[in-house]
């Protein structure tokens, strides 16, 4: 398994040959989360109703209780168990597209969050969510492509994300009154 991996990590990273596709793809790799989060942050302030089922406020919280779960719990326990060198650390011949601390590498945090948002938005607003889902996927090719993470590290930060959506998704119930104190603070500070 770690050498298909590796060898379909060899495959992504070996097509960064031209320096605007690098350019492009080393811009999704570190700056695409930013802009893929401030979308996120709209939901908040979005007019129009996103689902029939439950406010755009009450969309963006779930999401981002997912994000949290998905990145502080799920991710931190998995980096804890096992350990990953990032690919430039290890294999020879790598096109590292911009400079990146040598940390664990497994899973990717960029892919948990990404992911565990945009499968939220997804579950209320199916067409925004594929949105949302393609820029998270393009997030976690970046990485790979940019030479920063393997193939594995997206696709368990992926169904982390997708697992924190489930398990928020379940709660949702649950974390109402959460949601109602956010909210209600939000409209005092003149957020909401």
């Amino acid at each position: 398994m770690y050498s298909i991996n590796i060898y379909i990590f060899h495959l992504i990273n070996n097509l960064a040959t031209n320096k605007y596709i690098n350019f492009f793809f080393s811009f999704c790799a570190q700056y695409l989360i930013f802009i893929f989060l401030i979308l996120v942050i709209i939901i908040w302030f979005y007019k129009k109703p996103l689902s029939e089922n439950i406010d755009n406020k009450r969309i963006f919280m779930l999401s981002v209780f997912s994000s949290v779960i998905s990145w502080l719990i799920i991710d931190k326990l998995l980096g804890a168990i096992y350990y990953e060198n990032r690919p430039f650390v290890i294999l020879k011949h790598v096109n590292l597209l911009f400079h990146y601390t040598a940390n664990n590498s497994f899973p990717s945090d960029h892919s948990a969050v990404t992911m565990a948002l945009a499968s939220m938005i997804f579950i209320y607003n199916k067409k925004l969510g594929w949105g949302f889902i393609f820029l998270s996927i393009l997030i976690g090719f970046s990485r790979v492509f940019s030479g920063v993470h393997y193939p594995d590290d997206i696709i368990v930060g992926f169904l982390s994300g997708i697992l924190s959506t489930y398990i928020i998704y379940l709660l949702r119930h649950k974390l109402e009154s959460i949601m109602k104190i956010g909210i209600n603070i939000a409209e005092k500070i003149h957020l909401g």
